[in-house]
């Protein structure tokens, strides 16, 4: 019975002395944290001080009876102006994050579409210099008639400025059409290399820019003058 109660006064010692330990933890983080925030009041009040003592006599500051209030009041100001300044320069590094993604994509497309430009001129001369014959026969050719959807598509797409590209619903949109039909205008043209895919998306969906190929028919459409009617276009069976 003895040995129960001086093993329970044991327990109760070691518990009341781990709350000890813990409020004296406590209480020397909260005086860590106290003299952390009034250390810019501190030290723009010694500064002050040091700088201009017959000013500071005149005004009451570095005596006995200044108190926290000052302090306090200065440390406010000073770290409320550094946040603000942490949130302009966050801020700020955004923006420049924006704009060298920006130039970034702007760079890689206009390197890659002057890369396909070189190419697709290499090509055609190479074709011009050594044109591809079946055996026994001519390349087999079949006309593409286009509608004036796929011209309205083509206009759309020459007005972007260079650089940007729009979805099948944004060009749907433009259009008054339906976005299924839009689609389907640019999988077409995209199939003879009118459009093509450019950079990113929107929510997801594929957008499309005019390719120099499409920029070059259009064009060739427009002097022609057709009548309104849709163009026909030939391309090679692949």
């Amino acid at each position: 019975m003895r040995a129960a109660i001086i093993s329970g006064d044991s327990t109760r010692f070691r518990l009341n002395n781990m709350i000890t330990n813990w409020l004296a933890n406590l209480q020397d983080l909260g005086k860590a944290i106290y003299n952390a925030f009034l250390l810019p009041g501190d030290f723009v009040l010694s500064e002050f001080v040091a700088l201009a003592p017959t000013l500071a006599l005149r005004l009451g500051i570095g005596g006995d009876g200044d108190g926290l209030m000052l302090p306090a009041v200065l440390s406010l100001l000073i770290w409320s102006l550094l946040v603000v300044v942490v949130g302009k320069f966050v801020r700020l590094l955004q923006d420049v994050a924006r704009i060298a993604n920006a130039a970034t994509r702007t760079i890689y497309f206009r390197t890659s579409y002057g890369i396909r430009s070189v190419k697709t001129k290499l090509v055609c001369m190479w074709l011009k210099l050594f044109p591809r014959r079946g055996p026994g026969r001519a390349d087999t050719i079949t006309e593409v008639q286009f509608d004036d959807l796929d011209l309205a598509v083509l206009r759309a797409s020459a007005a972007l400025a260079p650089g940007l590209a729009l979805s099948a619903p944004e060009l749907a949109g433009q259009l008054t059409m339906r976005p299924a039909l839009v689609q389907r205008s640019l999988d077409r043209l995209r199939k003879y290399e009118l459009v093509d895919y450019g950079t990113g998306s929107t929510d997801g969906i594929d957008n499309y820019r005019l390719t120099q190929s499409g920029a070059f028919f259009l064009a060739a459409w427009q002097r022609r003058g057709n009548g309104g009617q849709p163009p026909a276009e030939t391309a090679p069976i692949k």
